[in-house]
């Protein structure tokens, strides 16, 4: 019996250690989903350095997938700056061998707008290797984010300081009258003193107006300084003001200072090859009178 009792004693010891065992690694593994989860509320990019094995495998909720740790952090990276205010919370972890399976929540806004929040219900699956995530893949229904990002681009306010469409093609000419004709009669363009405009409806909103101008100039002329080119292109922008600081800060050359007239707010630019750029905030029904727009 003294045999036996050893016996038992050992198997015993053994069962509890493993147990312990098991327990200690199900609690690392645990923590370390929850540290991912942390540094994901805090949109910590350092953190996820630390977290991401550099084999590390990213499935989104469309099933697409990224490999590699350096891939993962620049696409989360990417992801917050689109919503800022991204966050997950975890209401539950099960735990078997060295995967996970987490449930919960995941919300955000796009653009930090607070119109277009959204919340939906989550999983995540997970791949934990020595306090590192090998795998995180995402399973929710993309409806509702795809659904707040695709209004946000079609109707809600946008407050990104952008470029948003080609304002003019402006060009040098030995003969700008003669030139003008010549567009007339032979490509019909219905030209004026201004040159030539196109009127169109905007995307977003079929209600409200925009066009693009045409127009040529002399060739002796000092608008397109201090670019030697023959040509100068208009861009229609948002957000003008906001939009020529960042380009200062970044260190674009800003040639003068923004202009404000009746038919919307001009500032010229230098590209990277110091060709000469127009950006252009129009005010779109006002510009129409100027250069003389058709009924519509």
């Amino acid at each position: 019996m003294t045999a036996v009792k050893k016996c038992l004693a050992i198997v015993l010891a053994v069962f509890v250690s493993c147990n312990a065992n098991a327990q200690n690694n199900t609690m690392a593994i645990k923590e370390t989903v929850q540290a991912f989860s942390n540094a994901v509320n805090d949109h910590d990019l350092a953190r996820f350095a630390v977290l991401l094995d550099n084999g590390h495998v990213f499935i989104d909720a469309l099933g697409n997938k990224t490999e590699g740790k350096a891939k993962a952090m620049a696409g989360w990276e990417s992801y917050f700056k689109l919503y800022p205010d991204y966050h997950i919370d975890i209401t539950g972890v099960f735990v078997q061998g060295d995967t996970v399976a987490a449930f919960g929540f995941a919300e955000g806004s796009y653009k930090g707008i607070k119109e277009n929040h959204w919340r939906v219900p989550a999983s995540w699956k997970a791949v934990v290797h020595g306090h590192q995530l090998k795998l995180w893949q995402v399973y929710a229904d993309p409806k509702l984010p795809v659904d707040a990002t695709s209004k946000s681009n079609s109707t809600g306010p946008d407050t990104l300081p952008r470029v948003t469409g080609v304002g003019g093609l402006f060009f040098k000419c030995k003969d700008p009258k003669n030139v003008r004709e010549w567009y007339k009669q032979h490509l019909h363009l219905d030209t004026n003193p201004y040159g030539a405009k196109f009127d169109w409806r905007q995307g977003d909103d079929p209600s409200k107006y925009g066009c693009t101008q045409w127009s040529v100039f002399g060739e002796k002329t000092t608008y397109f300084a201090p670019s030697v080119k023959d040509f100068m292109i208009n861009y229609r922008v948002h957000h003008i003001e906001q939009l020529v600081e960042q380009l200062r800060k970044d260190g674009v050359t800003i040639v003068d200072n923004i202009e404000d007239s009746d038919y919307g707010k001009f500032v010229h630019i230098l590209d990277c090859e110091q060709n000469k750029v127009e950006l252009w905030e129009p005010k779109d029904a006002d510009y129409d009178k100027v250069v003389g727009g058709r009924g519509r």
